[in-house]
């Protein structure tokens, strides 16, 4: 058996999220698997990176499959292209040893997010950023970012509905970058991430932002491990998988 590894992009504007959910979802999942399986006339199933939320997108998701055919990478990426729907591209295929795992070998996750603080919302970002049009104290929403970065219990940040998990992650880099027209982008690098916890650190920041909440909360919540914020947790269409590093 031969084991490939393959880097997609997607607009999770119209998924409910990258897993296979009940019959009658759609998600990108269900999608690759189905793709997969009418090229290779058999059942085939994936490994994959992580999962995404319904709504968000991804530029750098990795998926890992077997099949007892040596490929023709260049025909097969044309091919699986060809089946799939216009909200899914195959950006690389490689072969890789068998014992690779997409998620288990992954060293590094890195998301950013991306927000307009301007009058309109520009009909080029609007899939892919929330409009604020209040005035957001940049400054301090920069310096909330920093507190996160470095290895801590993310527990009090993480959706509620994780039980008996391990809530210890390494954030390896947390910046903001101001870009033209009133675009903010989030960038957020990390050995992996909890449910939720980036979307709700976003909530908290954007909070900050707008002088509803104080950054000390911050700063309580990590040095403790105690509390629940996911009451803030931002919008999913923002969030977006830029790259999986092995």
């Amino acid at each position: 058996m031969n084991k490939y590894l393959a880097v997609i992009e997607y607009d999770g504007t119209n998924f409910n999220g990258f897993q296979s959910q009940p019959e009658g979802m759609r998600t990108v999942q269900k999608e690759l698997t189905s793709a997969l399986s009418d090229v290779f006339n058999h059942q085939t199933s994936i490994g994959y990176a992580g999962r995404t939320d319904a709504g968000v997108h991804a530029r750098g998701q990795v998926i890992d499959f077997m099949t007892g055919k040596d490929l023709d990478i260049y025909r097969f990426k044309w091919s699986l292209n060809n089946l799939l729907p216009n909200d899914i591209s195959i950006k690389k295929i490689m072969k890789v040893n068998t014992g690779f795992n997409s998620r288990r070998d992954a060293r590094s996750r890195e998301y950013s997010y991306n927000i307009v603080n301007a009058e309109y919302h520009s009909v080029f970002l609007k899939k892919y950023s929330i409009l604020i049009t209040r005035k957001l104290d940049v400054k301090q929403m920069g310096k909330a970012a920093g507190f996160f970065i470095g290895k801590r219990d993310f527990a009090p940040f993480a959706s509620p509905s994780i039980k008996d998990e391990y809530t210890v992650r390494e954030i390896y880099g947390f910046s903001l970058d101001i870009k033209e027209d009133g675009l903010l982008e989030f960038r957020i690098k990390a050995n992996s991430f909890l449910y939720n916890v980036i979307r709700i650190m976003i909530g908290i920041i954007l909070e900050i932002g707008k002088g509803k909440r104080n950054i000390k909360e911050i700063k309580q919540a990590l040095k403790t491990g105690e509390g629940n914020f996911s009451a803030s947790m931002a919008p999913a269409k923002g969030l977006i998988l830029d790259r999986v590093e092995y």
